[in-house]
């Protein structure tokens, strides 16, 4: 099958390393321009493009005009998007001959939108997975081909997106087999949720939340954005905690530096991994000594 593949993102590359060993033709790489800004919630476009650059066709489109000529140009039998990140309307999707499909990381109807494994994660979710539908018009509403759970507890967005990418790949594959089989996919049952883009508010934390939720943030916004707080003035990313047993104090409070426990508004987070601004990602106690941390402190 000649297949186009759009995405803006390293999570594309487990299903576009499957497919060509499986020998399907891949006729080039539809992506998007580089953005200069956003909130890190997935790999840039130019993160993808340098790992395939030289092994396949790159087409940055960057309007609806531009991606239909290059479909018209190209004349795939099937488009595969995988975060790709643009509103494909009607006359896009109905060009290539098999139409779009699209790996998405959630049990679809449940966290239909940008940010499936983030809000799964804040949700409380242990148990997750990937979904390939055809694509239409709708949020991530079209009929499915396939489906693959996945165990998300205890991982982290970026754990979790990682996994669900090598997942993802066989999922897909199968889904494309059923295609060139005529196996049509079938509607969407269940209860639909949503799961939007992230704001900057949902990324700080509340010292005031009890301790599951804040450790559910961390998780759910690591490595990238990163959860975060502030200093002494300053501000601090969170990328790996766990509730501490048996300690209690003042809602941002110190309550120990080695290891790093933090109290909460239910009792404490022991917090094991963070990054203060202009510094490098560092385990805890290396940054209470640096920082000279005193019991007591507090973080806001």
């Amino acid at each position: 099958m000649k297949i186009l593949l759009a995405s803006t993102s390293r999570l594309a590359l487990p299903t576009l390393e499957l497919l060509t060993k499986n020998k399907h033709q891949i006729l080039g790489i539809l992506t998007k321009p580089e953005k200069l800004a956003g909130r890190g919630l997935e790999s840039k476009a130019q993160e993808l493009v340098s790992e395939i650059e030289g092994l396949f066709p790159i087409f940055t489109v960057s309007s609806q005009e531009e991606l239909v000529e290059t479909l018209r140009q190209k004349q795939p039998d099937l488009v595969i998007a995988i975060s790709f990140g643009m509103l494909v309307k009607k006359k896009s999707l109905t060009l290539p001959k098999h139409g779009w499909i699209n790996l998405h990381f959630s049990l679809l109807p449940k966290f239909r939108g940008a940010a499936p494994v983030q809000h799964a994660i804040l949700a409380g979710a242990d148990l997750s997975g990937v979904t390939v539908f055809a694509l239409d018009e709708g949020m991530d509403t079209g009929p499915v081909y396939t489906k693959k759970e996945l165990s998300i507890a205890g991982m982290s967005s970026g754990l979790a997106l990682a996994t669900m990418a090598e997942l993802g790949s066989a999922a897909v594959l199968e889904a494309v087999e059923h295609i060139s089989k005529g196996i049509e996919p079938i509607p969407q049952t269940g209860e639909p949720s949503l799961a939007p883009k992230i704001s900057n508010e949902e990324l700080r934390i509340s010292f005031d939340s009890k301790a599951e939720q804040i450790e559910r943030q961390i998780r759910a916004f690591a490595p990238k954005p990163g959860a975060w707080c502030t200093f002494r003035g300053n501000r601090v990313k969170f990328f790996a905690a766990e509730i501490a047993q048996n300690a209690s104090g003042e809602n941002g409070e110190v309550l120990n530096t080695s290891p790093l426990v933090v109290g909460v508004r239910d009792g404490a987070l022991l917090v094991s991994s963070l990054q203060e601004a202009g510094k490098r990602v560092m385990n805890s106690d290396e940054w209470a000594r640096g920082a000279r941390l005193k019991i007591g402190e507090k973080f806001e």
